[in-house]
């Protein structure tokens, strides 16, 4: 058994490999295999749907440049959208596509191009490909997420701002450095957790702190201060009843965890914290430490050791303080998103700490296949599933015009219903102003008490309750069931930008 095993690893497998791999030749290909993918997705996604996903819909009625939105976000990516929709001439599904992937494929570009600056062209195309394995990137990030896709591109920024500071580019990486910082400050709060880490991760990590912390770093402080001030003194003016809610759901408990649940400790809170972090990247460590299995002696690590111990000690710092967060405070629930800066780095970190030889052409072909399988996956889920971004929100909206032409506000029990229909009829919230007030809401029943309750206290019927049945916009053979009625009110309905 012994003498088989020694064989065994003296055995060279590369010849069952083919040839060595041509890491160059894929990293000068890299950047326009990325634009290619991100141009196939954006045409899958307008061929999929002419309407709104939960995410996308939330910035129906929140474009206005405005430094606090309702949402509890930071303003820029709400910003973006009001771009990209005054280039497209207002059409919202290609806008916020636009948006998302744009960024997406930004994100991918800055994984590949860090990797490469820090340890050549292997890392660079290996890191590229560990984003295969990374569920919030290869699959969510497809078809919704939106702040969340932007607060990832700037941690990942922040590390190939350090990337060319370590080349030598001097006072313009620190530049990049403050206008990332900046970026993740304004794109979502959950920006800090990352960037205080990285920083002590920094001054732990001596050769990083010497290079780092230097008087050009005042460059970085004052670019970051200048973007984000107004957004704080926003912030102090305002209620932050958004901000509050959206805090409130890591208190949900998740109902698998229940038992578990003590009093004034939230330890189910940590293991869900556990489990979303294995979820967010566990299975792209699993493939890249099997990837390596066959190597013998497995290869040394790429680049340099001080890089991979700062983002190391990043991702550990994050994650003990979130960990130290939810057990204090007694949450109950942490979602993948709200981790997603802190992970951000995780692909460069695998492609440096896990180099691959006999398994890398393994690696390209099960990457390549995730980044098919995942459009082709969602592609499959809005064709034959019932995603709310299929419903049919064209017929509704064709039945509230037919019964009255004048503008109207459009209230509905969900969110998404109402962007989608106001964007349909070009009413209220999507733009400008009405007195009258159009409730939608699902199913043939009664209104519910809650829907109710989102009118003024003047507003009286004007119109009967209208039932609209119609299929659902893909193959499924579903039907959906829609109700509306319009109300008359002279009183205005409440900014729901006002607050945080």
């Amino acid at each position: 058994m012994v003498g088989f095993q020694v064989t065994w690893r003296k055995f060279n497998l590369a010849s069952l490999d083919g040839p060595q791999i041509n890491w160059a030749w894929f990293a000068r290909r890299a950047p326009r295999i990325i634009a290619v993918y991100i141009i196939l997705l954006l045409a899958v996604r307008l061929l999929l749907s002419r309407f709104l996903e939960i995410d996308e819909a939330q910035f129906v009625g929140a474009v206005d440049f405005l430094w606090i939105y309702g949402n509890s976000h930071p303003p820029l990516y709400n910003w973006l959208v009001r771009l990209a929709l005054e280039l497209t001439g207002w059409n919202w599904v290609l806008s916020l596509a636009f948006v998302r992937l744009s960024l997406l494929g930004l994100y991918h570009w800055l994984v590949f191009d860090t990797a490469r600056r820090l340890a050549g062209d292997r890392a660079g195309v290996l890191a590229l490909m560990a984003s295969a394995f990374l569920p919030q990137i290869v699959w969510m990030s497809i078809q919704t997420t939106a702040h969340t896709v932007l607060v990832i591109v700037a941690s990942v920024g922040i590390i190939h701002a350090l990337a060319l500071m370590r080349s030598g580019t001097g006072s313009i990486a620190y530049a990049w450095f403050g206008l990332w910082a900046a970026i993740g400050a304004l794109a979502k709060y959950n920006f800090f957790i990352f960037l205080i880490s990285f920083l002590i991760a920094a001054v732990l990590t001596p050769p990083i702190r010497r290079q780092l912390f230097r008087r050009t770093f005042w460059i970085s402080i004052l670019i970051f201060a200048a973007a984000f001030t107004p957004v704080v003194i926003a912030s102090l003016k305002a209620p932050l009843a958004a901000t509050a809610g959206r805090m409130a759901k890591l208190s949900k408990p998740v109902d698998y965890l229940g038992r578990i649940d003590l009093a004034h400790i939230g330890l189910d809170g940590f293991l869900s914290l556990v489990v979303s972090a294995a979820l967010w990247a566990g299975f792209a460590f699993i493939i890249y430490v099997i990837g390596r299995t066959r190597d013998h002696p497995r290869p040394v690590a790429d680049g340099d050791q001080d890089v991979r111990l700062l983002l190391l000690r990043t991702i550990l710092i994050g994650m003990g303080a979130f960990a130290f967060l939810v057990l204090v405070a007694d949450y109950h629930s942490v979602a993948q998103r709200y981790m997603a800066p802190i992970l951000a780095p995780t692909a460069i970190l695998l492609a440096l700490r896990f180099p691959q030889v006999l398994g890398a052409r393994n690696l390209l072909v099960l990457s390549a296949c995730m980044f098919v399988l995942a459009p082709l996956g969602f592609a499959g889920v809005a064709l034959f599933g019932t995603p709310r971004f299929t419903f049919p929100f064209d017929a509704v909206s064709g039945a509230i015009r037919a019964q009255n032409p004048a503008p109207a506000t459009i209230l509905s029990t969900r969110q998404d219903d109402a962007a989608n229909i106001s964007v349909l009829l070009h009413w209220p919230p999507e733009r400008g102003s009405a007195t009258d007030v159009v409730l939608v809401w699902q199913s043939d029943d009664a209104p519910t008490a809650e829907l109710l309750a989102k009118l003024p206290a003047d507003a009286l019927p004007t119109g009967p309750v209208t039932r609209v049945t119609a299929p659902v916009r893909n193959f499924s053979g579903k039907l959906r069931t829609f109700s509306f009625q319009r109300f008359s009110s002279h009183s205005p309905l409440p900014d729901r930008n006002s607050g945080g």
